[in-house]
Parts: C-alpha cells; sequence; structure tokens
C-alpha cells in the first residue's frame, strides 16, 4: 500500500510503500475517503520533526480522516462494517499511521460515526484541530469564560476555539493575521486586533479595550508573550502547541493535543445542528496533494482537504 510522507534530506512529500494495516482485536480498518492537509503536515515537510540521525526515517503525514469502516476487531460490539466514520490520529512524528493513504487502523475509541447533515469534506475538517480546541476550552474551566483572547490564526483551531468560547457566552477577541481578520469577523468575534511583529502593541490594544486584561487566552500560534501579556492576575491561558515556554506562568493550564472521539462526536452533532462551522478552504484530489501540503498556507478560508 502507498502512504504520503516525508524523509530527509529534503522533506518533500512522497508516496512510501507501507504494510497494509491488519485490524486490531479493539480497533477497525477504516478505507480513508478524505483527510485534511493540518500544521503537522506543514511542519513535517519544514523538517521540524527529524534529528540528523533520523532524518532518513519516513515520517507518514496525515492525522485526521473520514471513510468507511472495512474490518472490525474482536472486541469491538459497537462498530459495523460499513459505517462511515471520521476520526484522528496522534499528532507524534513516530509510532502513527499516516491517514494519506488508502486505509488507516486505529483504536475504536477514537472514531465519531458521521451523523446525518454533514458531508465527508466538512468532517474532516473538524479532526484533530477540533477536538484541539475542544480541550483548550475545557481546560479554561466549567465556569465562565469571560473576556477571552484567542491568539493565532483562525483557520483551524483558533476558528473552533472561538466558536466553542461564544457558545459558552465569552466575549472573544481575536488577535490574528490581517488576512483572517474577516473569517474571525464570520466565526463571530467581538473583537478583531490584527496581529504584526509588534507583540507589545497588540497587547496594549486588548489591555485597553478590556480594562486592564482578560480573564482568560487561548495561545493558537505566535509570539507566546500576547497571551501572558493580556490575561489580568488570576485568570487563566492554554495553549494548543507547545507549551513550554508558558509553563510555569501563573494561570497556565497545560493540555494534551490527543485525538478524542468523544470529543469528536460532540463537534460533529454541532456541526450537524449548525452551531459549529466547519470551514473549508479547497478540495484537492490526492494526486494533487504534495504541491498543496507545500502550499502557503496562510490564506483567509479554512481548510484544506483531500478527497479520494
Amino acid at each position: 500500500m502507498k502512504a504520503m510522507g516525508v524523509s530527509g534530506p529534503d522533506f518533500m512529500p512522497r508516496l512510501f510503500d507501507v504494510v497494509e494495516p491488519i485490524v486490531a482485536p479493539d480497533g477497525v480498518v477504516v478505507d480513508v475517503i478524505a483527510a485534511s492537509i493540518n500544521d503537522f503536515d506543514r511542519a513535517a515537510v519544514r523538517g521540524r520533526y527529524v534529528t540528523a540521525t533520523e532524518q532518513f526515517a519516513p515520517i507518514l503525514l496525515g492525522r485526521d480522516f473520514v471513510g468507511r469502516v472495512s474490518a472490525v476487531g474482536a472486541d469491538v460490539d459497537y462498530v459495523d462494517v460499513g459505517t462511515y466514520v471520521a476520526g484522528a490520529v496522534a499528532p507524534q512524528p513516530t509510532g502513527q499511521p499516516g491517514t494519506f493513504a488508502e486505509k488507516v487502523s486505529v483504536p475504536a475509541r477514537l472514531l465519531a460515526p458521521m451523523p446525518d447533515g454533514v458531508d465527508v469534506v466538512q468532517a474532516a475538517a473538524v479532526g484533530l484541530a477540533g477536538v484541539t480546541a475542544f480541550h483548550a476550552v475545557e481546560a479554561l474551566g466549567p465556569h465562565g469564560l469571560g473576556h477571552m483572547v484567542v491568539h493565532g490564526p483562525v483557520c483551524g483551531a483558533g476558528g473552533f476555539a472561538l466558536q466553542l468560547a461564544k457558545a459558552r457566552g465569552a466575549v472573544v477577541a481575536v488577535v490574528t493575521p490581517q488576512e483572517q481578520v474577516d473569517l474571525a469577523l464570520d466565526l463571530g468575534a467581538d473583537v478583531v486586533v490584527p496581529d504584526g511583529p509588534d507583540s507589545a502593541g497588540a497587547i496594549q490594544k486588548v489591555r485597553s479595550l478590556f480594562g486592564g486584561g482578560v480573564d482568560t487566552a487561548v495561545h493558537v500560534a505566535g509570539n507566546g508573550s500576547v497571551v501572558t501579556g493580556v490575561v489580568r492576575p488570576g485568570g487563566r491561558f492554554t495553549s494548543v502547541v507547545d507549551g513550554s515556554t508558558l509553563d510555569g506562568h501563573e494561570g497556565f493550564a497545560p493540555i494534551d493535543v490527543a485525538p478524542s472521539g468523544h470529543a469528536l462526536v460532540d463537534l460533529l452533532f454541532k456541526v450537524a445542528a449548525h452551531r459549529l462551522q466547519s470551514r473549508v478552504h479547497r478540495t484537492v484530489s490526492f494526486d494533487q496533494l504534495g504541491d498543496a501540503i507545500i502550499a502557503r498556507s496562510t490564506h483567509d478560508g479554512g481548510r484544506t482537504i483531500v478527497v479520494r
């Protein structure tokens, strides 16, 4: 079987021969219909995950998928062959299957059944980005989020975090690249501050708008000093990327970026009920996948979805 991956020294996306997946007792095999390109894939083609001693070992790309169950493990009694499902795998570079392949084998607990009213492209756009946003908002506490900042692009996890926070009653300010200002407003942001090299200016703008600071924040990308600078004393914030530079700051709530079937079920039913937007920038075929991964990722729309 062929699967898309990268290896050194050039890290260009290419097809690798991989063993066709077999079903584990607690798992399923899914025939992949659609998958989304995400930040993991673009970081991999920049060589981020490969050390000098490992550069020739391929990293398989793709972490989200939608497809049809083709095999079910002996210990799984709640998923049937033929069921259409969505899922994601962990964003670690090794020990994980790639979803830019014909088939993928995953634990059944990571799956979400496809609800009526959601097409495969919409569902593939949720995936790990949506689940990560779900965990980020949950990490900020079970009670009111108050005034909140989302810092970073809103075409993925940031956009889902914005919408989930608004649904819980938060007043949300978004600090995002200029080209995503309109998207942030479309997704429900109350205030949008264009991001740029002047982090101090963004911090000052947010603090002036909210009387000295906000109650909560989600760091999606960019300079972490923005969220530490805008959250008032006693407030809470988290990060959907490497939080090591933020760990130790008062109010920081770390999260594990990991797939969750339970969270994905919740998100897909919100999409079906038109309570959550799953934005798609464009769709491409698997033949166009390599070029799509290395294409410029900053745009004013949503995700790029690969459809078989």
